[in-house]
């Protein structure tokens, strides 16, 4: 069921932190910069962490692949909508037909490539309503399999380095201070990009991620998967 307050981590033990991933999925086939949803699932499961995907459905209409390989890792699939809209918008202008397909595609592909689980949903940009709650736990079909939405606690808006051309070492070094003030809770980051292509194709969340994890467990940092939230 979806709840009527945005859900966060701020009640994990210090030095926790739950790692999420939005907009994806993503591929780039040379080993410059761009989405690589899948080897970022790889090196998190070499690690030893279980992340959340909260994936947007026309990126799983474009990959559909990489979902099935990212519960095999041990990872979460998440739901992101379908053309990451902002559903507070729609709600505004009444467009409910328009929230329940932006749901109910979404639902359809992530059920039809992760089967019986449990699917966790993040609004885009984070922008909610407790009366959307409401709305989907009465009319969406799927509510009772959901949990969500979920917010986040950790966020240095990763995406805005991949629009200015920056490095994965300048965002590596934008998150670990802000890491060490908020001690723990949901990690956010974006292994692609809904909407802008520049910021796609510029993404090098994969290598940012390769940067920080060796520096936070050496730290005394761990990490839990959002179903021990």
């Amino acid at each position: 069921m979806f709840s009527l307050n945005q859900l966060n981590g701020s009640h994990l033990p210090d030095k926790t932190l739950c790692l999420t991933f939005d907009d994806g999925p993503g591929e780039t086939s040379n080993d410059g910069p761009g989405p690589k949803t899948l080897h970022l699932a790889e090196y998190l499961y070499k690690e030893n962490i279980s992340a959340t995907f909260f994936c947007v459905g026309q990126h799983i209409v474009l990959y559909p692949s990489i979902l099935p390989e990212l519960d095999k890792l041990g990872h979460f699939v998440g739901h992101h909508t379908y053309s990451h809209p902002y559903m507070t918008e729609l709600y505004d202008t009444g467009q409910r037909s328009k929230i329940l397909e932006e749901m109910s595609k979404t639902d359809e592909l992530i059920r039809k490539l992760v089967p019986n689980k449990r699917v966790y949903f993040r609004a885009p940009y984070g922008y909610w309503y407790p009366d959307l709650s409401i709305i989907l736990n009465r009319e969406f079909e799927q509510a009772n399999n959901y949990q969500g939405p979920f917010l986040w606690d950790v966020n240095a808006n990763d995406y805005s380095f991949w629009q200015n051309h920056q490095s994965a070492c300048e965002c590596a070094n934008a998150y670990l201070p802000l890491i060490k003030r908020v001690n723990h809770g949901l990690f956010l980051m974006h292994d692609s990009t809904a909407n802008i292509d520049e910021m796609r194709l510029n993404n090098l969340t994969f290598e940012t991620i390769k940067i920080l994890v060796p520096i936070l467990k050496e730290k005394g940092y761990s990490f839990v998967g959002i179903d021990k939230l």
